[in-house]
């Protein structure tokens, strides 16, 4: 969570401050839907580009040409019937092709090589353009500059508000039309285009400050000029109801029946299409052409920027598309989408949209990891991170919607990797912390699923449920040892303890504990085990061989043998982690762990080596026959329970042993004293494995003695009961 909320807040301010790697990655996004997506031109709009390119200067010599020229491409045009001409070039300074001019050129080298009065009749180059600009709509540029005078603009710009000062780009002076040539313009816009920090065109200013004149921009001035419109009005965030964060922003410009969305700062974004051949014709061409008809295909009806495509008036743009186009190809590209009404927006409310997508996806990315939710998380991460890239490329490509996931989607990512790697680490080192644990108390498969699943196979929040509980007790542990060194002591148990446990194990058991000399196991916990009983009955056996190895490995150490007690009892109990904050162990508590418990304490009393709770009987394993040899109430309870003895069936003496015991049982519950002493001489003489007879005939002789003094019987339920007269 921590990790998860630090990278959220430090994606939203970023995004609150936009660094110029953040407005970077932006624009790459919007590059992107462009590739993906080009504007489609339209070669109905009447738009034609007059273009200065190279095999024109190779025509008509370099640039600057003389304005007699630029004043025959203008009359040219409007005989061939263009509605309005825009020229996308500086004519800052007077022409130095003028006869003056030149008079004055060569009378500073050689007063004498000059007639006074030559080239007097001539007219002035720059007259000559102001007529031809005169004669027709025609709208000039103007540059943003560090020198230069600023003339007033020949259109208005109103706007709502304040000025908007600090949201338009902003040049000191101004490189801007001659005098005479301005007055004669219907329209007088600026060039200027401010690319990005990698030199790409993305928008173009509609509006900027020229010192402290506001000033449209070329494409503005024509739109305005075209219209017969009288001024330009710029639409703020005062007015408009937009959200600016308190600053005045520009958002729209009109002019005439025109409105064009605009970004904050007052640039319009660019749909860039590819450039159409049949968009351009060349300068050289225009001059060349001698009918106005052959021209007239070309630019009847249309309205006409000239402008220059030759590398070497270094007016070349890189665009979205990577592509290099004339500047005023991008005048052509911005009219063109007011023209069609294409326009590229992001609306006010498209960065809350973007800022409340990184703080739910990181909040939603950091609980799945926080949950460990790791693929269910991964998976979605993917498909959100497919789902808002095609939804921001769908409404590019459909609505012309600037929809930018890049930042919420990397903020996911980073909410998302953190807590994922330290969910591994901490589940790796879970994992082995838990394999350490139960490594010598769980068989090798069931080790491998609990270290796979550990939450659902250690229930560490507990569970009920049945289970088969194994005590096992070295028989008489203080005699044999009180003479012993503690090595040897340590040696004994070792041996014991260690032979058990892997019998108990190898049976799928989970060893529980270790207490003194004891081992507590179970089955069915931590991992669901349908046939947990007939795996503790069979351990039980196993267990009994268990021993007879360990006495082999006892007697090559000079140590004495030992004996084992078992008690096996299957009930319901709860199982999980147990104990402190400071020390967890994996255990089991019950009714049904005590009555095992009891049943191991009980062998001593029949001389057997183990004894089998009656709910544990149901699933006797194949080749054993369970003995039932009394019927009991242990302490604690007020319920007798019936305890029984495995027996191998291959014994000769099993069935024998069997009839005897529940012959012997029913004297004692009916009182028939010659009987339970005939039974009881009789199981004396028995061989059984796992059984003392002597002992448990002496057991059941005292009993009968007891029970005929007393003037009782032996009630079913375990309890003494009075003897029916």
């Amino acid at each position: 969570w921590g990790i998860g909320i630090v990278v959220t807040t430090l994606f939203l301010v970023l995004y609150a401050l936009a660094p110029l790697p953040v407005r970077q990655t932006q624009n790459a996004i919007f590059d992107l839907y462009q590739r993906l997506s080009p504007r489609v031109g339209d070669p109905s709009v009447p738009l034609q580009i007059i273009d200065i390119d190279e095999a024109s200067l190779a025509a008509y010599g370099q640039w600057p040409w003389p304005r007699t020229y630029l004043a025959e491409i203008t009359d040219r045009l409007f005989e061939a019937g263009a509605v309005l001409v825009a020229f996308d070039v500086l004519l800052s300074e007077p022409d130095r092709t003028s006869p003056k001019a030149i008079v004055q050129s060569w009378s500073r080298f050689n007063r004498e090589a000059v007639p006074p009065g030559a080239f007097g009749a001539l007219p002035d180059h720059d007259d000559v353009m102001a007529e031809a600009i005169a004669s027709g709509p025609t709208v000039l540029s103007v540059a943003g500059a560090n020198v230069g005078r600023v003339a007033a603009p020949l259109a208005g710009i109103s706007y709502t508000g304040q000025a908007p000062r600090n949201a338009l780009p902003r040049f000191g002076a101004a490189l801007g039309p001659l005098p005479r040539l301005r007055e004669a313009a219907a329209g007088v816009g600026t060039i200027s285009l401010v690319p990005g920090a990698d030199g790409v065109i993305r928008t173009v200013p509609m509006a900027l400050w020229l010192d402290d004149q506001l000033y449209p921009s070329l494409a503005a001035e024509v739109l305005r000029v075209a219209q017969g419109a009288g001024s330009h009005i710029l639409r703020t965030t005062e007015a408009s109801g937009e959200i600016s964060g308190g600053t005045v922003r520009v958002t729209a410009m009109r002019t005439g029946r025109a409105s064009v969305p605009l970004d904050g700062d007052g640039g319009f974004r660019v749909h860039f299409a590819e450039l159409m051949p049949e968009r351009l014709t060349s300068a050289a061409t225009v001059l060349q052409a001698d009918d106005p008809m052959t021209l007239a295909r070309d630019v009847n009806g249309k309205i006409v920027l000239v402008g220059s495509s030759a590398q070497a008036l270094f007016d070349i743009r890189l665009t979205p598309l990577a592509t290099q186009i004339p500047g005023v190809a991008v005048q052509a590209q911005v009219l063109e989408q007011v023209l069609t009404g294409h326009f590229l927006t992001r609306p006010d409310w498209m960065p809350g949209l973007e800022m409340a997508l990184i703080l739910i996806l990181g909040v939603l990315l950091t609980a799945a990891a926080a949950r460990e939710r790791t693929v269910l998380a991964g998976i979605g991460l993917v498909a959100l991170t497919i789902a808002l890239s095609f939804a921001g490329w769908l409404g590019f490509a459909r609505a012309g919607l600037l929809f930018d996931p890049s930042l919420a989607i990397l903020a996911a990512i980073l909410c998302y990797l953190p807590g994922t790697t330290l969910n591994v680490l901490a589940n790796r080192r879970a994992r082995a912390g838990i394999r350490q644990q139960f490594a010598s108390f769980v068989p090798d498969a069931l080790l491998t699923k609990i270290t796979a699943d550990p939450e659902a196979a250690l229930t560490p929040e507990g569970s009920s449920r049945d289970i088969t509980v194994m005590f096992v007790d070295m028989k008489g542990f203080s005699t044999p040892t009180e003479l012993m060194r503690p090595q040897e002591v340590v040696n004994l148990l070792n041996t014991f303890l260690t032979e058990i446990s892997h019998a108990i194990v190898a049976a799928g058991g989970t060893i529980d504990k270790y207490i003194g000399d004891a081992v507590m196991a179970f089955w069915n916990a931590p991992l669901a085990q349908p046939d947990h009983v007939q795996s503790a009955l069979k351990a039980v056996s196993a267990v009994e061989q268990a021993v007879a190895k360990a006495n082999t490995q006892l007697s090559t150490k000079g140590l004495p043998p030992v004996e084992a007690r078992i008690g096996v009892n299957t009930g319901p109990a709860f199982v999980g982690l147990m104990g402190s904050t400071e020390r967890l162990s994996y255990s089991c508590v019950g009714d049904s762990v005590t009555l095992a418990a009891r049943l191991e304490g009980a062998t001593r009393i029949y001389g057997t080596t183990h004894l089998i709770g009656s709910a544990t009987l149901d699933h006797v394993p194949k080749g054993r026959r369970a003995v039932t040899i009394d019927t009991v109430v242990v302490k604690g309870r007020s319920q007798g329970e019936a305890v029984s003895v495995l027996l191998p069936l291959s014994n000769a003496s099993t069935t024998e042993f069997a009839e005897c015991v529940a012959h012997l049982l029913a004297a004692q519950q009916s009182g028939d004293w010659p009987t339970a002493r005939r039974c009881a001489q009789q199981l004396e003489g028995l061989t059984v494995p796992g059984c003392d007879t002597k002992a448990l005939a002496a057991f059941y002789s005292a009993r009968s003695a007891q029970l005929r003094q007393e003037g009782a019987v032996l009630g079913k339920d375990g309890h003494v009961a009075t003897a029916k007269r």
